[in-house]
């Protein structure tokens, strides 16, 4: 039995690349699997774009990043989590650092209601 038989792409072309060129298509091809799955493989992102000659892919960002998100709402839970130890130490917590760990709740509620917001608009714009 041959190596072609029974494949739907029985067809092999071999391709090569100088180094330059192989690293703006493997850039390429790392870029548009993030956001295309069914490209991840080589052969199907390679086919597709000789064939097509374009792959179109939409992406869709929060317009607002969530890595800051993430950096603040650690920040926060550091801080909650640094007076809860005192507090455990202490055996007692004072109407300010109360405050603060309802203020740092309420933050974080802002800052996620922010990021769902954005991702709402965006699904609205597609």
């Amino acid at each position: 039995m041959s190596k072609a038989e029974g494949r739907t792409h029985s067809v092999e072309k071999i391709i090569r690349f100088t180094p330059d060129e192989w690293e703006q298509v493997r850039k390429l091809h790392g870029r548009l699997t993030r956001y295309a799955p069914e490209y991840r493989s080589f052969s199907s992102y390679a086919r597709r774009m000789l064939s097509e000659r374009h792959i179109h892919v939409t992406e869709i960002r929060p317009l607002t990043d969530p890595e800051p998100l993430a950096r603040e709402i650690d920040r926060i839970g550091v801080n909650v989590n640094q007076i809860a130890h005192w507090a455990n130490a202490n055996e007692h917590i004072s109407p300010e650092q109360v405050a603060e760990i309802l203020d740092s709740f309420d933050r974080i509620e802002r800052l996620l209601g922010d990021l769902f917001a954005d991702k709402r608009q965006a699904e609205e714009a597609t």
